[in-house]
């Protein structure tokens, strides 16, 4: 005869076994003791002598209610299915099937809460019932909770109506008890009295239920609604919530009686009740026997919340009533080493129970009792209590209360210990270490090295060590699969909450996983992403605290590639969901994202997770309403106008008019499109641009006989105000220079109201200060230091290099400033990247050694700075050939690329060889204004003999302004000076008008002009000198760093984008972003090709109110060449970039 098909094993058998035991009478389950007393042994004493034998008196046999018969079984079971799918139409429906459900339990209550196959419709129906449903359902209950509270199913309705009732006493505090209506007809009882009652019920019997495996979870329950603590907190969850008690969930929104999750108010007689009760469960207890509780499994979290119902009621002064429970389990005062109450508090540390009460007395204790705990029974025991799996939650609840000084000293002693712990994965005590350095101002620095030792210096191998990546793949495993194993190793969530709290402390700790991450290849993110643990620090990483911006300009394009693949991810899904915070500031990239979503919106719609996604990122109004999610995507109010709209608007009915404002524009830059206005050519804010033989007509430039007068010479004014380039709009691009600001403006016009020169002291007095005060400060952020360091004010950029030439030739070779280099001996060459500027070729032709002189050193392929190594080479050429080489020119920021010359290597080779070194600092060096710009690009600038430096382009000061600038104005003075009796008059002249021939010292010469080539002499420096005053040191710092993160979101928006190719490094070096259009990413091979398409998309961009500049560095042809500066806005770049793209389209 074949067998009865059953699963094998012991979970099954043992599972057949309850199911044999189904709505059996307690009293036949339970073992009673004799005369119906149950009793407890507390086996705390290993020699049991008697003194731990506490007999506890029961409240006898539990009664048996009855079973329902099968029918009622059937329809309460199905009952309660409909109640879980809750597929009723309205609620008005519900209500009704829930009244249906109600008449058919009456009188059946407590055999449906007894039932193991009913209970959860009882529950079900505390969850969803009226106030006066839950009142009459207690008054069922009522007389029968002792019983109820001590079986297996009833124990759990009890718990779920003590809940969902408890809000009812709150509000029947303000409002007037309804009448029962329906059904229901009771007597109209409070809720407060029910719960009185309850307690009154179970007196007498609370030693005993606080043992019951099933009571003691409702017990704890009543005390914490008696005590008015929230009910759905973590704090509060941790000691109510049953591990084994099944979670009932519905489907829609719970009745306005849910519990609160805030502090709730109840009357004073649940005060009063919950003394008595805490009091009565203590009561007979001596210090042995509530130790003996402590370490069992039933009762410790009792005395956990009676503990901290005690500190919370009474206040620290309960510590000190030698009645407390407090005190009847530490009854030393203090504690310390060698007392009783350090014995038990010492062996409670390493209890696997015993523990958490230990954790509740070190967070209640008051401070004294706290310190003196501390520190004779754990300060010593750091190390030992840090690697315990036990001991180490008691440890971090001591280091969450301490001081600065104390928690300092704990860092010590316990950095060295980190390896150790890592190993061992008892991450829970470096986490909180972090998080307490954090919030008490702390230096991580040693926590981050010791970390770094314990994971490893490799980046890639650091996090997969830390966060367990590659060591088990749960591609194509279930999620229910991955929490059972999970949950067998819970290291890995360790590990995952360390690596999140270290993101939240900006700097080393938190470089060190956002380096970590940035390390992994694809292939590594998704399963990062992927993983159920690591994917909280990915998310994390992406909305973490700091300045973020570099971080997520980095990770997001390549995150946003995988963007379909984890939105169908259970755990990857919310990694996508973290992308929003994460593209904050990078709407391109979160547009980006968007298209990605759309574009598998039907794969998307297939997976729960996927459909989260979707509407998480609100793609449907993606689809719909375009505009407005594009404004929420960048900031903005939905629903409000864009810039071209309010445009089209404001010059619809315009068909001629003034020239679009420049402020106005603005806003319509990132549409792609400024303003413009109708007329001949392209007339925007920016430029009304005409070819030069049509302009001559328009101005018709006339020099009259006789003057034209005030109103004449305004319409002349307007003229060429209308038909000049407008510098100050944010399309102007082309060019090193921009705008100006109030400050340049007036100083310039202050220079033309005095209309001095600067040649000599007499002339301008206050003008020679200023310089020589300017110049000492801008000289000493270079690092020219010394006692004659300083500088003069030229005409320009090339005046600069053309004069350091002169000065360096004259310095190192005496006889050629009156003999000249055609009578010398030497063959002199002059060196300069070959992305160096024309003016040292140009100089070369104007100062007679010819453009065959000047020698281009070859470049890195990758970054367009000089290579060091050619340098040497081409000196040791030179030398070989007979010739003299005599200056070497670095530039530090060249023209195209924006490329910084390796100024500490070149000065190596310089002072080897006794060569002059230039640095031609005219663009890029301004960003010696910012350390943290200028420590690797002008890393060694005082080591050199002179530099360049123009603040009318990178800094906004008005055209021109230049300086060069001296490790030592003496040679700048030897160099130039020649005697010019009836210009300069010295001091020491004698009674003839000779001077006498003595070296000066630069703080002794203020006739500038006999530093340098010029005589006549702008004072140019005043127009630094007032902006460095109105902006200050910092403004300027703010400012070019500030146009450095645009360049770079530049750069990563034309990397991003599919027909475009960035041709400058991301991010770039200054603030030239270069880049050719080619479609889908490739570049034609033809260079006159790319050249052509590059030269159109510049011509076609002028109309849409953009000027750009092109240029080429190698036979690809020419590209694309935009500068960004101090005043460009992020929504002027992308702008840029849809114009760039929209005209490309029609040129490929």
């Amino acid at each position: 005869m074949p067998k009865e098909h059953k699963k094998r094993g012991r979970r099954e058998e043992k599972k057949r076994k309850k199911e044999q035991e189904e709505d059996q009478p307690e009293s036949k389950k339970r073992k009673s003791l004799d005369d119906n007393q149950a009793e407890i042994i507390f086996d705390n004493d290993p020699q049991n002598d008697g003194a731990d034998y506490i007999p506890i008196v029961g409240p006898g046999e539990i009664p048996f209610y009855g079973l329902l018969d099968e029918e009622e079984q059937e329809y309460f079971k199905r009952a309660d299915a409909m109640l879980e799918l809750d597929q009723f139409n309205d609620a008005e429906e519900r209500a009704l099937f829930l009244a249906n459900v109600y008449k058919e339990a009456n009188g059946k209550e407590l055999k449906i809460a007894n039932s193991q196959s009913c209970s959860r419709l009882m529950e079900r129906l505390i969850l969803m019932s009226k106030p006066n449903q839950l009142k009459a359902l207690f008054q069922k209950f009522s007389g029968h909770f002792l019983h109820l509270a001590q079986h297996r199913f009833a124990s759990h309705c009890c718990e779920t109506l003590f809940t969902r009732s408890a809000s009812i006493v709150s509000e029947e505090i303000t409002a007037p008890v309804e009448a029962p209506s329906g059904d229901h007809e009771q007597e109209t009882t409070t809720a407060e009295q029910l719960f009185l009652d309850v307690s009154k019920e179970l007196e007498g019997n609370l030693g005993y239920l606080m043992t019951d495996p099933f009571a003691s979870h409702t017990l704890r329950v009543l005390l914490v609604v008696f005590s008015g603590r929230p009910l759905v907190d973590a704090q509060t969850t941790s000691l109510l919530q049953s591990r084994r008690k099944e979670h009932i969930t519905l489907n829609f929104k719970e009745p306005s009686t849910s519990a609160s999750t805030s502090t709730r108010t109840v009357p004073d007689s649940f005060g009063d009740a919950l003394d008595h009760m805490m009091k009565s469960m203590v009561a007979d207890l001596d210090a042995n026997s509530l130790r003996a509780l402590a370490s069992h499994p039933v009762a410790n979290p009792l005395l956990q919340l009676l503990l901290d119902l005690e500190f919370r009621r009474s206040g620290k002064s309960k510590a000190k009533d030698t009645n407390s429970l407090f005190r009847k389990l530490l009854p030393d005062d203090p504690p310390e080493e060698g007392t009783d109450s350090a014995s038990f508090f010492n062996a409670m540390l390493y209890d696997p129970i015993g523990s958490r009460l230990s954790e509740v007395l070190v967070t209640n204790s008051p401070g004294k009792t706290f310190k003196v705990l501390y520190q004779s029974l754990i300060r010593e025991k750091l190390q030992s209590l840090a690697k315990n799996e036990t001991a180490s939650y008691v440890l971090i609840k001591a280091l969450e209360r301490l001081n600065k000084e104390d928690l300092e000293a704990a860092v010590h002693e316990l950095c060295p210990q980190v390896e150790l712990l890592a190993e061992r994965s008892r991450t829970s005590v470096v986490k909180c270490l972090v998080e307490r350095c954090q919030v008490r101002g702390l230096d991580t620095g040693p926590l981050a090295v010791a970390l770094k030792k314990a994971y490893g210096e490799d980046p890639t191998e650091r996090l997969n060590k830390m966060l367990k990546l590659g060591t088990s793949s749960s591609e194509n495993m279930s999620e229910e699969r991955q929490k059972h194993i999970e949950s067998h190793d819970p290291s890995k969530a360790h590990t995952s909450l360390l690596a999140q709290s270290m993101l939240d402390v900006p700097g080393t700790l938190q470089d060190l996983i956002m380096d970590g991450i940035l390390s992994l290849d694809n292939t590594g993110l998704q399963q990062m992403a992927k993983d159920r643990s690591a994917t909280h620090v990915l998310q994390k990483s992406l909305a973490c605290a700091g300045d973020t911006i570099r971080y997520r300009r980095m990770i997001m394009p390549r995150l946003a590639n995988m963007t379909a693949d984890l939105a169908t991810d259970p755990a990857a899904s919310h990694v996508v969901d973290a992308f929003w915070k994460g593209t904050d500031g990078l709407p391109f990239i979160r547009e980006k994202i968007a298209e990605h979503l759309m574009q598998h919106e039907a794969i998307l719609r297939e997976s729960a997770p996927g459909r989260a996604v979707w509407r998480n990122w609100q793609m449907d109004t993606y689809k719909t309403k375009r505009f407005d999610w594009m404004a929420e995507a960048k900031g903005r109010t939905p629903g409000t106008k864009t810039g071209i709209e309010l445009a089209r608007e404001r010059f619809a009915s315009q068909k001629q008019g003034p020239r679009p404002k420049t402020d106005e524009d603005a806003t319509a830059k990132e549409t792609g499109h400024g303003l413009s206005k109708s007329g001949g050519g392209p007339r925007t804010a920016l430029v009304e641009h005409h070819k030069p033989q049509k302009l001559a007509q328009l101005l018709d430039p006339q020099l009259p006989d006789t003057g034209v007068g005030k109103d004449g010479f305004l319409k002349l004014v307007e003229k060429v105000l209308q038909y000049s380039v407008n510098t100050w709009d944010q399309g102007f691009m082309p060019k090193l220079y921009a705008s100006t600001d109030a400050p340049g403006v007036a100083s310039d016009l202050i220079l033309s109201v005095l209309n001095t020169n600067l040649h000599v002291y007499d002339a301008s007095p206050a003008l020679t200060i200023i310089e020589k005060a300017t110049t000492l400060a801008l000289a000493s952020l270079f690092g020219l230091h010394g006692p004659h360091a300083g500088g003069i004010s030229v005409q320009g950029g090339s005046a600069s290099n053309t004069t350091s030439i002169v000065i360096a030739r004259n310095t190192l070779y005496p006889e050629t400033k009156t003999h000249g280099i055609h009578s010398s001996p030497h063959d002199f060459i002059l060196f300069t990247s070959a992305h160096g500027h024309y003016s040292i070729e140009k100089a070369a032709q104007m100062l007679g050694f010819g453009s065959r002189a000047v020698w281009s050193v070859p470049t890195s392929s990758k970054t367009g700075a000089m290579d060091p190594s050619a340098l040497s080479s081409l000196i040791s050429k030179a030398e070989s050939e007979g010739k003299t080489p005599l200056y070497v020119n670095a530039t530090a920021g060249t023209t195209v690329l924006g490329s910084y010359d390796p100024i500490r290597s070149i000065s190596k080779i310089c002072r080897e060889k006794k060569l002059w070194l230039h640095i031609d600092a005219s663009w890029g060096g301004p960003v010696i204004f910012s350390p943290s710009l200028a420590k690797e690009r002008l890393d060694g600038s005082h080591l050199v003999d002179s530099i360049a430096i123009n603040p009318h382009k990178m800094m906004g000061v008005p055209v021109t302004c230049s300086f060069l600038l001296g490790a030592d104005l003496r040679q700048f003075h030897r160099a130039n000076t020649l005697p010019a009796s009836y210009l300069f008059h010295s001091d020491d002249e004698d009674e003839d008008g000779e001077a006498h021939d003595q070296q000066k010292q630069p703080s002794e010469i203020y006739d500038l002009a006999d530093l340098t080539l010029q005589c006549g002499r702008r004072g140019d420096a005043l127009k630094l000198y007032l902006s460095w005053a109105y902006h200050g040191t910092q403004g300027y710092r703010a400012q070019i760093e500030h146009a450095f993160e645009t360049a770079s979101y530049f750069a990563e928006l034309v990397e991003q984008e599919r027909d475009l190719v960035l041709v400058s490094e991301n991010p770039p070096p200054c603030l030239q972003v270069c880049f050719f259009y080619g479609k889908g990413g490739s570049v034609k091979g033809d260079g006159k090709e790319n050249s052509r398409v590059t030269r159109e998309i510049a011509r076609g961009l002028v109309p849409r109110g953009f000027m750009v500049d092109y240029a080429s560095v190698d036979d690809r042809g020419a590209f694309l060449r935009v500068v960004v500066n101090r005043e460009t806005r992020r929504g002027t770049v992308e702008g840029l970039v849809k114009a760039v793209v929209e005209v490309g389209e029609g040129l490929w």
